[in-house]
C-alpha cells in the first residue's frame, strides 16, 4: 500500500487565490484535558478531489459522488521529464505509453512535478491539452488524476479547458498526487475524500500494489 497524498500543514502551498492553510491548537491537553486542533483550509487543499460543481453550473457536488467512483483499476502514465509549462497532447502521451482503445476508469499522470510542490516552480507545471482530455473521456476515463496543481496551466490566463471537458462530462479530477514513481502501469487506486458536500474535498489517495491489499 502506498500513500499518494501530501500532508496537510500550516502554510502549505495552495492554488493561487485559495484560502491559506492553518492548523493550530484550539484546546490543550494541559489546560483543557484534551488536545483539539482548529483547521482553516479550502476545499481544494493539498491532494484533493474536484467535483463537477467546481466549474460546471448545476454539476454534482461531493455529496453525490460515491466511493465506488473513486476506487478501482487505474492506468498510470509516467511521462518523460517535462520542460516547465509543457503541454501534453495525445501524441506526446502515446509516445510514452500506447493507450488502449478503452482505458480504465482512473487515469493518473505522473510528470515528476510533485517534487516541486511547495516551491515557486510548482506553478510552472506541465499540463494536458483539452483534446487529450476529450479523447481520454471518450475512451472511458471517469477520474483524471495528476501530480500537479492542475491539469490546466496555472496562471496562464487561458481558463480551465481541461476542467471544462472532464467535469463537464460529469467525470472527476484529483490534483496534487505524489509518490507515483515506480508504480506499474496497471494498479488499483482509491481516493477517499472528506465527507463534506461541497465543490471539492481533500482526499487520502492510496495505491494498492497487490490484489490482497485492495481486498483487505
Amino acid at each position: 500500500m502506498r500513500d499518494l497524498s501530501h500532508p496537510i500543514a500550516t502554510g502549505m502551498q495552495v492554488y493561487p487565490g485559495d484560502p491559506a492553510v492553518t492548523v493550530e491548537p484550539a484546546l490543550l491537553l494541559a489546560r483543557d484535558g484534551v488536545d483539539v486542533a482548529a483547521l482553516h483550509l479550502g476545499s481544494h487543499t493539498g491532494t484533493h478531489l474536484d467535483a463537477p460543481s467546481h466549474c460546471i453550473g448545476g454539476g454534482r457536488t461531493t455529496g453525490a459522488i460515491t466511493l465506488r467512483e473513486l476506487t478501482g483499476d487505474a492506468l498510470i502514465v509516467h511521462l518523460e521529464p517535462p520542460a516547465p509549462r509543457a503541454t501534453y497532447g495525445l501524441r506526446e502521451i502515446e509516445a510514452v505509453l500506447r493507450l488502449p482503445d478503452r482505458v480504465p476508469p482512473i487515469v493518473v499522470f505522473d510528470t515528476g512535478w510533485a517534487t516541486h510542490f511547495g516551491s515557486a516552480a510548482a506553478l510552472d507545471h506541465p499540463a494536458l491539452s483539452a483534446d487529450a482530455a476529450t479523447e481520454l473521456v471518450r475512451r472511458g476515463m471517469r477520474v483524471l488524476a495528476v501530480d500537479t496543481l492542475s491539469p490546466d496551466p496555472t496562471g496562464a490566463g487561458t481558463g480551465f479547458p481541461v476542467h471544462q471537458v472532464v467535469l463537464g462530462a460529469d467525470a472527476l479530477i484529483v490534483e496534487n498526487l505524489c509518490n507515483l514513481e515506480g508504480l506499474p502501469a496497471g494498479v488499483r487506486i482509491g481516493f477517499f475524500p472528506l465527507p463534506i458536500d461541497a465543490d471539492g474535498a481533500p482526499v487520502r489517495a492510496v495505491a494498492f500494489e497487490s490484489l490482497s491489499e485492495a481486498g483487505s
